[in-house]
C-alpha cells in the first residue's frame, strides 16, 4: 500500500484527471440511466365447483387443494410467458417487461405476476392488464378443452397489484462498475507512467554512459599516435 500511494502521489498529474474524469462519467451515468419501477400481484388457482361440494368440504374451494392444481399453476405460467401472449398484453396496452412463475417456496398453486418498465403509472396500469389477462387464459385453455362449466377451476386474487417500487439496484450496479473502471484505469495509469519514466531514466543513464567512454576514448587516441612519431625521429 505504501508503494501504491507512492506511485499515486508521484505521478498525480497522470491520475488526478482521470478520477475527476471518472467522477463526472459516474455523476452523468447516475442522472441519465433511467429509474426501473416493479409492481407484484399473487394469484392462487381454485379447484371446481364440483370438488368443493364433495364432503367434507362443504362447497369450500381453499379446503380442496391438491397436486393437480399445481400442475395447472405450472402449465398456466408457461402459457403466459409465451410470445404468442406477450403479443396479446401487448395489444391490450401492458408496456415493459414482465414475468410470470411459481412463487417462491410456493406449498400450493400460487402464481407470481410482475411488471417492470420505467414509468410507475403504466407500471401500475400493465400489472392490471396482466392479472385479468391471466384469468382469461385459465377460462380460455379450459374451454380449448371443452370442460364442463361446473369443473371448470378458477382463480383469485391473494395480494392484489402493488404499488410499483423503484428498482435501483441494476442502476446503482451501473454507475459503480463505471466508477471502478475509471479508478483501475487511474491506479494503472500511474503505474505505467512510473515504468516509462524509469525507463527513460535508464536510458539516460546509459547514454551519459556512452557519452562518457566515448570521450575517454578520444583523449587517449592523440596519446597512443603521438608515439610512433617519436620512435620513428630517433
Amino acid at each position: 500500500m505504501r508503494e501504491v500511494l507512492r506511485v499515486i502521489r508521484k505521478r498525480w498529474y497522470v491520475t488526478l484527471p482521470i478520477v475527476l474524469i471518472t467522477i463526472a462519467l459516474s455523476a452523468v451515468a447516475n442522472t441519465v440511466l433511467p429509474t426501473t419501477y416493479q409492481s407484484q400481484c399473487s394469484i392462487s388457482l381454485l379447484n371446481s365447483p364440483d370438488v368443493a361440494a364433495q364432503a367434507p368440504n362443504n362447497g369450500n374451494p381453499f379446503l380442496t387443494f391438491s397436486q393437480a392444481l399445481t400442475v395447472t399453476a405450472d402449465f398456466l405460467g408457461r402459457r403466459l410467458s409465451s410470445d404468442e401472449s406477450a403479443k396479446e398484453l401487448k395489444a391490450r396496452g401492458l408496456t415493459g417487461e414482465y414475468g410470470v412463475k411459481l412463487a417462491d417456496n410456493a406449498m400450493g398453486p400460487f402464481l407470481t405476476l410482475t411488471v417492470t418498465g420505467p414509468n410507475p403509472a403504466q407500471v401500475e396500469k400493465s400489472i392490471a392488464v396482466l392479472n385479468t389477462y391471466a384469468a382469461d387464459q385459465l377460462k380460455a385453455i379450459q374451454a380449448e378443452q371443452k370442460a364442463p362449466a361446473g369443473s371448470q377451476i378458477a382463480s383469485t386474487v391473494i395480494v392484489p397489484p402493488q404499488a410499483p417500487q423503484a428498482q435501483t439496484k441494476t442502476k446503482l450496479q451501473s454507475v459503480a462498475l463505471i466508477a471502478l473502471g475509471g479508478l483501475a484505469v487511474a491506479f494503472l495509469s500511474g503505474f505505467v507512467a512510473e515504468n516509462l519514466a524509469g525507463v527513460l531514466q535508464r536510458r539516460r543513464a546509459r547514454s551519459r554512459k556512452h557519452g562518457s567512454a566515448a570521450a575517454d576514448t578520444d583523449d587517449e587516441a592523440p596519446g597512443q599516435q603521438a608515439e610512433p612519431s617519436l620512435a620513428a625521429g630517433r
